[in-house]
């Protein structure tokens, strides 16, 4: 790890404490409130109009993924 990226992951860890590696990616939990039916037919109900969505997102190249495979090997945050 080169010494401008160690000081970006410290630089980003105060700010979110709950962050945690995932490979190459500093990575937090986030939820937001999406209009609509949940797009799984089981969590779906009767006049459902919005639903909670669950998704990762690495804190130092931005990109946002449901499950932690999703993740691309590299981590383009040193490159904004």
């Amino acid at each position: 790890m080169s010494d401008s990226n160690s000081h970006a992951i410290s630089a980003s860890a105060p700010n979110h404490p709950e962050a945690r590696h995932v490979d190459a990616h500093l990575v937090i939990d986030k939820s937001e409130w999406v209009p609509g039916k949940h797009p799984n037919p089981h969590r779906r109900h009767e006049g459902q109009t919005e639903y909670l969505e669950r998704y990762l997102r690495c804190i130092e190249c931005g990109v946002e993924v449901l499950k932690k495979r999703d993740f691309p090997v590299e981590c383009d945050g040193g490159r904004r």
